[in-house]
């Protein structure tokens, strides 16, 4: 799961905290942009929180920031070349958004004035781990200095080693946040400049995309055979902001941001459960005699600790980890030899969330798995039954729900199995609001990821497409 979605620093997702940093008059309501496979997850993660957006666009395939910013700003620029758009990532942490917001307002008149700002962190020490920019000349509104302008070459910098950064903060530089203010015919100007191939393949694909209804909104799904014809693995700011003549920057102080970057940065910035001890303790957890842990329960287990110091245990559905503090960032190792070994945790989990609802694995055993499904809207589903052999849907509790194998609907009784066949197309609608199934798949694929069940007609189509030019 992409920590975007996972509830890491309090009852929200990063995402859905950074839904609520934008719930402010001075913005319109948001459009998303993602893949295919996070589509439910989107919409429902704002509906939990009550967001209004106005769109989803699709990327068919990974191409790098460029790529995908590129398709926003030549996207919205085709209807309001004059719109200011916020570009930002969904998995910071901010903790005081009245502030960020602040530096939004004191930005605008820049963007507005055709240039392209970014958001300097004001750093709390020399960090390796982030970029940094070097502001230049200020500007002033009103002969009040609200940001900087930054000179290219040299503005963006990469990553330093210990003593560089050192320099760097002495100096007054700041943290790169990879957030960005612009107005959309300003960017897709600067790509075509700067960015030809990438700014070319996106208008085609923008061109010969189409727009598709998605419950009450529109995803707009780029051409996936133009979209490919992107340079891989593109940044925005090497494709743009490290040539153009037209960046400023304005520096955000006292937001308390933070980019998650490990089990151990996330330590550092959530609540400890006393000064002494400063452990942090996220779900059903025992600790006595320890310091300084971290200790994140999420899978119906306590999770007991004792007589130890600087440790980082995460209990998750299907794997527990065990680490010292300070080697947190060796999870990425970890991850690749899980995958050179071909682990069933890197290639699928055991819950899903739909548009529509939920489905987890209970259990598996010789020849079928038992799952739990939840329809909690009233929108039909109509799938092609895939990766099993069999299906076996039967209903329990007060709710009510109907099927249809061909056209006609039956209604799900209570106590009575209702079977469907691989490759049957089936339509599956709630009638009460909610109904909750235990779902049976007989002589299962167990490679077929959860993610992958209950595929839409449509997105089956889509799918192939972007398969052939991937």
């Amino acid at each position: 799961m992409p920590k975007q979605f996972l509830r890491l620093t309090n009852e929200k997702s990063l995402f859905q905290n950074t839904l609520s940093r934008v719930d402010h008059p001075v913005f319109t309501n948001p459009w998303f942009l993602t893949t295919q496979s996070f589509v439910d997850l989107v919409d429902t993660q704002a509906d939990e929180v009550g967001s209004a957006y106005d769109g989803i666009i699709l990327e068919p395939l990974q191409r790098g920031t460029a790529a995908a910013l590129a398709v926003v700003a030549l996207k919205l620029a085709a209807t309001d070349p004059e719109a200011l758009v916020l570009a930002m990532p969904a998995d910071h942490v901010v903790g005081k958004p009245e502030n960020f917001v602040s530096a939004v307002e004191r930005a605008i008149p820049i963007a507005e004035d055709g240039k392209i700002v970014t958001f300097g962190i004001v750093p709390k020490a020399p960090e390796t781990g982030f970029g940094y920019i070097r502001p230049a000349d200020p500007y002033l509104l009103n002969g009040v200095e609200i940001g900087a302008l930054v000179r290219q070459p040299g503005g963006f910098l990469e990553k330093p080693d210990r003593e560089r950064a050192e320099q760097f903060v002495e100096a007054g530089y700041y943290w790169n946040a990879g957030i960005f203010l612009f107005k959309a015919s300003v960017l897709a100007d600067e790509l075509r400049k700067h960015a030809p191939e990438t700014h070319e393949a996106t208008s085609r694909a923008i061109r010969n995309g189409e727009n598709r209804p998605f419950a009450s909104h529109v995803v707009h799904m780029p051409c996936a055979e133009d979209f490919a014809r992107c340079p891989d693995d593109v940044p925005i700011d090497i494709a743009v902001m490290e040539k153009s003549d037209c960046v400023a920057v304005v520096p955000c102080n006292d937001i308390d941001w933070a980019d998650i970057g490990s089990l151990s940065a996330l330590w550092e910035i959530s609540d400890k459960d006393d000064e002494e001890s400063c452990n942090v303790l996220v779900g059903d957890t025992l600790v006595t005699e320890a310091r300084n842990c971290f200790v994140h329960s999420q899978a119906g287990r306590k999770v007991v600790l004792g007589h130890v110091e600087d440790m980082v245990v995460i209990d998750s559905e299907d794997t527990v980890v065990v680490l010292p503090r300070h080697q947190a960032q060796r999870v990425k190792d970890i991850v690749k030899t899980l995958k050179a070994t071909n682990a069933k945790q890197v290639k699928y989990s055991r819950s899903a969330t739909r548009t529509w609802g939920t489905v987890s694995i209970d259990r598996t055993f010789e020849g079928g798995q038992v799952c739990a499904v939840t329809i909690k809207k009233h929108v039909p589903i109509t799938y092609r039954v895939a990766g099993a052999a069999h299906e076996v849907w039967m209903i329990h509790g007060d709710g009510s729900a109907e099927y249809s194998e061909d056209g006609t609907f039956k209604p799900f009784l209570p106590g009575v199995p209702v079977s469907f066949s691989e490759g049957q197309v089936v339509t599956l609608r709630n009638t009460t609001g909610h109904a909750e199934f235990t779902y049976v798949r007989s002589s299962p694929d167990l490679d077929h990821a959860i993610e992958d069940w209950f595929p839409q007609v449509a997105e089956v189509e889509l799918a192939a497409a972007a398969a052939r030019f991937a």
